[in-house]
């Protein structure tokens, strides 16, 4: 995977921007989940000697968005917790998310938003994801919603107050912001200092590694590494908020992506959970996860036009993210998708189609490259800079269409007809392919031509394992494993195969709801 300079000359845009944005440290194979009693031992090696043995009720695993909603829900209900933290804080992915889903909130009510009914929400993601969710998880999800947020409030959560569509696409007001749009400021201090009040048990720097289960295939502890070594955890159950897999190259080139030309944006979630769970019997519903993965030109400047009104294109999500003008063809010279599909389903929507072929590529002319690129000195001066500085590894220009083909081996003739083809249909004002917005079908005619590679942003990994509305984790016979849970990303099957913002605010909303959801179910299960 490469690391790709976020600087100046690169990209920093969207709805969950972030800062630097380097390479990863990978998670090694997933171990052997063992038997109660057993020793955990490295490969090929003595077992290792336990530094420390702990007992407990319920171990949450991560202190990210789930795990917090997590342990203060089991706090609150008094349950006897252990938490296991990887890193020296508290966060995760949700020190960078800007605001969670709720309908008929008092923050809606007070700000005049109609009634929103469940079916609303309901039917509209379950069209657009092709009816593969469990759409009973939906309702339940919806009908909890408003309560989840007045529960953060309670819990001190602080909230900006603006309830919105979050961008123009947006189809329902649903989208609760925190206080200055941030996770950092809004919710994670918040809830750790609820944690910190109910005298959670946190293990900081502390990293889960294997699960335990008894003779009867019931979870009965975990083995951590902590600061001193390892520690086992026995406990009635055990659940993941690990925060997905997002970090981890191996497990999101399974799904298919193009991970050479890739930036991971969240690199701590490593997939411990789901690799842990999988080692044991869970079922393993890869096929069915998703990523918040937005389409980009790396190393190509990418400036954030959304404050820009002078931009042809303001408001939305930049050049080359699935909301411009330029055209998209793949390894044949093929146009295969409509270049403006961050705007018609969101942005991850647009790279849905990128992950059928072998490569992607962006072509424009000098024509697109002086109305949308080039429009003021600094921005121009940006785009020759990457130029110069790219050794034609994602950048090429030249007067010939088939000098730009056969520069990144593009069948020649395929794309001539491509470019023909598109043109056309600039000239009628109507896309003949994929009904492009007519206001961004501009033709590629005026030479020099230019061509970009395409990579990816990938910001969070949604889903792996299978769970139903209860949060249990399933083995393969579609059973659950006793005493095993999850939550956050780790517990989401809202969507399949792709993530959906047309109705914002629900992956966030998710968290809060499956961590509250897996504490009570954990503590049923213990009473039972």
């Amino acid at each position: 995977m490469n690391s790709m300079n976020l600087s100046r000359r690169s990209f920093l845009s969207g709805a969950a921007a972030v800062g630097a944005l380097g390479a990863i440290s990978l998670a090694g194979c997933a171990p052997k989940g063992k038997r109660d009693g057993e020793k955990l031992s490295d490969t090929g090696s003595e077992p290792k000697e336990v530094v420390e043995t702990l007992d407990t009720d319920v171990v949450i695993v991560g202190l990210g968005g789930a795990g917090l909603a997590c342990a203060v829900q089991a706090g609150t209900d008094n349950l006897d917790c252990i938490v296991l933290e990887k890193n020296p804080q508290s966060g995760g992915n949700a020190i960078g998310v800007e605001g969670m889903f709720a309908i008929n909130s008092s923050m809606q009510k007070a700000a005049g938003i109609r009634e929103i009914k469940p079916v609303e929400v309901v039917s509209k993601q379950m069209e657009m994801l092709q009816y593969r969710p469990n759409g009973s998880e939906w309702i339940t999800f919806c009908e909890n919603s408003a309560d989840n947020l007045e529960w953060c409030l309670e819990q001190g959560v602080e909230y900006k107050g603006v309830v919105d569509t979050y961008d123009p696409n947006g189809v329902l007001e649903t989208f609760h912001w925190f206080k200055n749009g941030s996770g950092g400021e809004g919710y994670v201090p918040q809830m750790t200092k609820r944690v910190e009040e109910l005298g959670m048990d946190v293990r900081y720097n502390t990293r889960a590694q294997e699960l335990v289960l008894d003779e009867s295939g019931a979870i009965s502890g975990i083995y951590a590494e902590g600061p001193d070594g390892l520690i086992l955890i026995n406990a009635k159950a055990v659940i993941l908020a690990t925060g997905g897999f997002c970090g981890n190259e191996d497990i999101i080139k399974r799904q298919g992506w193009d991970t050479e030309h890739m930036v991971i944006s969240a690199p701590d979630g490593t997939g411990d959970g789901y690799l842990m769970a999988t080692a044991i019997g869970a079922e393993d519903d890869l096929v069915n996860s998703c990523g918040a993965c937005m389409p980009i030109i790396p190393c190509f400047p990418l400036p954030d036009y959304m404050n820009d009104p002078e931009n042809p294109i303001n408001g939305m999500t930049g050049f080359a993210t699935g909301a411009q003008p330029g055209m998209w063809v793949n390894e044949n010279g093929d146009r295969f998708v409509r270049e403006d599909g961050a705007s018609v389903q969101g942005f991850a929507s647009a790279a849905i189609a990128t992950r059928r072929n072998a490569a992607n590529f962006c072509v424009f002319d000098q024509n697109i490259y002086d109305t949308y690129l080039g429009i003021s000195p600094e921005t121009k001066a940006m785009f020759e800079e990457a130029f110069e500085a790219d050794d034609g590894t994602y950048l090429y220009s030249s007067d010939s269409l088939d000098d730009l083909a056969n520069h990144f081996d593009i069948d020649a003739e395929g794309l001539k007809a491509s470019v023909e083809r598109y043109n056309n249909s600039c000239q009628e004002g109507e896309d003949q392919d994929f009904l492009k917005d007519p206001s961004l079908l501009v033709p590629v005619e005026k030479a020099p031509y230019y061509i970009a590679r395409m990579g990816y942003v990938f910001y969070f990994a949604i889903g792996g394992l299978k769970i139903d509305k209860y949060q249990r984790v399933w083995d393969t016979n579609r059973k659950p494993i006793p005493g095993l849970y999850a939550a956050g990303n780790d517990g989401n099957n809202h969507y399949s195969t792709i993530y959906t913002v047309k109705i914002p605010g629900t992956a966030f909303g998710n968290q809060v709801n499956s961590g509250r959801v897996a504490a009570r179910e954990a503590a049923k299960y213990i009473a039972s």
